[in-house]
């Protein structure tokens, strides 16, 4: 009988129970152990994608996660591309599942699969010095049982993507859905946005929810703070990424920072604000 730990997200998700986690942006070992001390979280992920972070800080990252809540939150990985090398090297590093970004045809989603589980399911290889620990058994026995326990994620950002959704779910071993919200704007020529009524995107979005609910597969979505997270789960998303590090840090010091000066907040987000330019003053009314 396996001792292996069982992946938290990936239990909820089958449950058919909300899974709420954040995105890792400053790859702050130390600023990630006091974010998962708080308990808030049931997943916390590093972005290969779009945030600069090597596999060594990612791998105390992934780590800290799993050594510190033992197993309570989830460490997962949004790799750069859904290319071999970088999947393995996340799941080495100690990621428990990895989001593969733009993926718009079958084939893309069952090369990712394929490259995240160990044979027979798949073609990951064996040599990975210290994932097991993340897990708490020994390697022989993390390769024997883990490939259930590891999230495979495919993300719909594109108009390729949604019009191919209904094939890529058609792959075995897909565990969930993740709709990129701001490149699935851009793809239909709108402007970057987490959340919108505009009826090309919720088009989109409507398509890739009642694929995912035909398929019995969740769906997730990233949201900008908790207001839009409660409509997700109202719904029907069960995977809801709630901000991200940079996210916290920069929205409370604008709100501090407006409160002190009497400011009114940006239309968008204080995270987008950037105050710094070349005829910047000291004076908040600026």
């Amino acid at each position: 009988m396996t001792r292996l730990r069982p992946n938290q997200t990936l239990r909820l998700l089958r449950d058919g129970a909300p899974a709420v986690g954040t995105w890792l942006q400053l790859h702050s070992i130390h600023a990630t152990r006091l974010l998962a001390a708080q308990g808030c979280f049931d997943w916390m992920l590093v972005d290969f994608e779009h945030t600069p972070v090597g596999h060594d800080t990612a791998a105390h990252i992934f780590s800290t996660i799993s050594d510190l809540t033992q197993g309570r939150i989830t460490p997962l990985a949004r790799v750069a591309t859904g290319s071999i090398d970088h999947i393995k090297q996340a799941l080495d590093a100690g990621s428990q599942g990895v989001i593969v970004p733009m993926i718009e045809t079958a084939a893309d989603a069952e090369a990712a699969v394929r490259y995240a589980r160990f044979p027979p399911l798949g073609e990951r290889g064996a040599g990975g010095l210290a994932p097991h620990l993340g897990f708490g058994v020994s390697r022989p026995e993390y390769i024997a049982s883990v490939n259930g326990e590891i999230l495979v994620g495919v993300q719909i950002e594109t108009i390729a993507g949604f019009e191919n959704v209904e094939k890529i779910l058609e792959v075995p071993g897909i565990d969930l859905v993740l709709i990129g919200p701001n490149d699935l704007h851009v793809s239909l020529g709108l402007p970057a946005k987490f959340w919108s009524d505009e009826p090309e995107f919720r088009s989109a979005v409507d398509r890739v929810v009642a694929a995912c609910r035909e398929a019995a597969v969740p769906v997730g979505m990233v949201c900008r703070d908790a207001a839009a997270a409660k409509d997700r789960i109202e719904d029907g998303f069960t995977f809801l990424g709630l901000g991200s590090d940079a996210h916290f840090m920069l929205t409370l010091a604008g709100q501090q920072f407006g409160e002190l000066y009497d400011l009114e907040e940006p239309a968008e987000t204080w995270c987008n604000l950037v105050r710094l330019t070349t005829d910047a003053t000291n004076d908040p009314a600026r």
